[in-house]
């Protein structure tokens, strides 16, 4: 047998080649999203959150320093503790609609007590507790936590639309006693 016989054409080396990336690139599997109810402890890299409650604002501040949203202000109350021995970024968070559609937190400068900033950073075994906030419109959300940005491990806690409903005080048919 002639050496000029046993040359693989170049097509097949390519088409081999190709399919052997595909392959290699579809090896790697995307880990499942983990969904949490609010008030679980959510454990994303070092960080350990917990989403205390969300609740929906038409509007902040008041009088002349009143801010009136785009949308409408959706103010999370929440936890982070850094269970690492450094200091840790809490990276920005993001909301996800059933259509997978995603929002950044806004930016706002109305006085909101415990509004976190930008720049977030956590010493180790402490807790950051505060709010974050999102100009979006009205509707159930999850609330996306990395453990780094653009991470592949990925939690979300699930954050059903609900209305601040007050308690109406009704009167007693006994009357006040």
């Amino acid at each position: 047998m002639k050496v000029a016989d046993m040359r693989i054409p170049i097509s097949y080396c390519l088409i081999f080649t190709a399919v052997l990336a595909f392959e290699m690139g579809c090896g790697e599997q995307a880990r499942p999203v983990s969904i949490f109810n609010m008030g679980e402890k959510v454990q994303a890299g070092p960080l350990i959150y917990t989403v205390i409650e969300a609740e929906w604002k038409p509007e902040l501040g008041s009088g002349d320093k009143v801010h009136t949203p785009s949308q409408r202000f959706l103010l999370v109350h929440l936890t982070a503790t850094n269970s690492s021995a450094e200091t840790v970024s809490i990276p920005s968070l993001t909301l996800t609609d059933s259509s997978g559609q995603t929002y950044n937190e806004a930016i706002s400068t109305a006085e909101v007590p415990s509004l976190w900033g930008l720049v977030r950073r956590v010493k180790p075994a402490d807790t950051m507790e505060g709010y974050i906030l999102f100009d979006v419109a009205p509707k159930s959300y999850k609330l996306k936590l990395e453990s780094d940005a653009g991470s592949s491990d990925v939690s979300m806690v699930e954050m059903p639309l609900q209305f601040g409903l007050g308690r109406r005080d009704i009167p007693s048919a006994l009357g006040n006693r």
